[in-house]
């Protein structure tokens, strides 16, 4: 596939209806059932928070392929602005193609941009295709352990 026509779009408040799918669609691939219930509250919160966090639907043209949520947060262990790349996914029929590296360099753009020290993403243990892709694109496994707590 040609990747040079695949670019990140911003998504609108028109478009949640879309996003959400989207994030249902990651969720059931990824089997993350328990999160589900978090979508619709999670989605319409980007929205009121886009000083942390922006979505775009990745696109083909002028066809959606997929979206991504870039989240920003300030670590001074990494000397300031940090990019985590929230969620990252691509229909499955568009997968393998050069997509997610065409992404990531947009990605990263948005992020110098910004002027972020540091490009983050996580992958669930068993999926070791993310995995694979994240070490090819240069990325490497942190040392730390995540904790997290519901509030």
């Amino acid at each position: 596939m040609n990747t040079a026509n695949v670019r990140l779009v911003k998504v609108y408040a028109t478009e949640l209806d879309t996003l959400r799918e989207y994030v249902e669609a990651l969720y059931r691939l990824d089997e993350d059932y328990e999160s589900m219930v978090n979508i619709e509250e999670g989605v319409k919160s980007l929205l009121r928070n886009e000083n942390l966090a922006t979505p775009y639907f990745i696109k083909r043209g002028n066809e959606r392929i997929g979206y991504v949520i870039l989240t920003r947060y300030h670590s001074v262990e990494k000397g300031g602005l940090t990019m985590y790349i929230d969620e990252l996914y691509v229909e499955e029929k568009f997968r393998r193609q050069g997509t997610g590296g065409a992404i990531l360099e947009q990605i990263m753009d948005i992020a110098r941009q910004q002027g972020a020290k540091t490009l983050w993403a996580q992958s669930e243990p068993h999926n070791q295709a993310a995995q694979a892709f994240f070490a090819r694109q240069g990325f490497k496994v942190s040392p730390y352990i995540d904790f997290e707590r519901p509030l």
